[in-house]
């Protein structure tokens, strides 16, 4: 089993050219990177993450929460085709094999059911073809969306499309009902990617992020559970920047809200820099310690 470390750029500065962020990942030991649609050109993307020597491996579209697949509404079903299109194009011209999808969202006009349905069709006629045909992984993750509540339903909707185009996108940090290494169990011929990140269950079915090693995941469990299901790949350490503890994370978002705000200048990016550079490294060492600890790290025996 070999897993390989990645971060969204999300957790790179915002001030630092695109080239520069990656860069940054680079040199924390990053392997790869996850980027948005919205995070520019893919071209630019592309030629930066050749010049860092970084690939991008997978393209996410946040839009897919705005316009679900699903929705009973035509005009936003088509807005969702239109943006999930453009990840796949994304992802074709910066080199990713796999965009990420939310096929929907359940609410008070779309049923479970509903979702299941409407979303199935819309990815097998509209989506799927032009996935197979650029060679394009479509991994379908488990949201706060009220959809997938449980590793056999993923199973069952993701072997629904009879496509090996279609898997899962699992994020270990998203499972509430049961404890992820379950979900490996029964999901993991079907896993195309990960998203890393911690979670504590609070009273009252109340649920905070946190980082890898201080929720209630046990790291030694996913991993013997990776094992068996014989995954290798790549791993996001997904949403980093928002499981740092409060004082860390207010932070860092008030240095982007002020460069965002009136304009980067060369204060709002070394503050911006340096935060982001203790992030992707704290975010490392846990993931080193905790999801593959073989790996060699001269910060292992700090207290983590």
């Amino acid at each position: 089993m070999h897993i390989r470390p990645s971060i969204r750029m999300d957790a790179l500065p915002y001030g630092l050219p695109v080239r520069a962020r990656f860069e940054m990942a680079r040199a924390a030991g990053y392997e790869g990177v996850e980027i948005d649609v919205a995070d520019g050109p893919a071209t630019d993307l592309r030629a930066a993450a050749d010049r860092a020597g970084l690939p991008i491996h997978s393209v996410q579209c946040a839009a897919n929460y705005r316009f679900p697949l699903s929705s009973p509404d035509p005009a936003v079903r088509d807005a969702g085709i239109a943006a999930t299109l453009e990840a796949l194009e994304a992802a074709r011209i910066v080199g990713a094999d796999t965009i990420l999808l939310v096929p929907g969202v359940v609410d008070r006009d779309t049923s479970y059911g509903d979702l299941y349905t409407r979303s199935q069709a819309v990815i097998r006629r509209e989506l799927l073809p032009v996935a197979e045909r650029l060679g394009i992984g479509i991994a379908i993750e488990n949201v706060w969306n009220g959809f997938l509540l449980s590793p056999f339903d993923c199973a069952r909707y993701i072997e629904g499309f009879a496509s090996p185009f279609v898997r899962l996108y699992l994020d270990v940090g998203n499972i509430i009902f049961g404890r992820p290494e379950g979900w490996i169990d029964i999901t993991g011929p079907w896993i195309a990617r990960l998203h890393l990140k911690d979670l504590v269950h609070w009273p009252r079915h109340r649920y905070r992020l946190a980082r890898i090693g201080e929720g209630d995941i046990d790291w030694a469990l996913v991993r013997a559970a990776l094992d068996r299901a014989g995954y290798s790949g790549w791993a996001v350490l997904a949403e980093a920047e928002l499981a740092q503890p409060q004082p860390a994370r207010f932070a860092f978002g008030a240095a982007r809200a002020v460069a965002s705000k009136f304009g980067a200048n060369p204060v709002s990016r070394l503050v911006e820099a340096r935060l982001s550079r203790r992030l992707l490294a704290d975010a490392m060492r846990r993931f080193r310690h905790h999801v593959m600890p073989g790996e060699p790290d001269a910060a292992q025996g700090q207290r983590l």
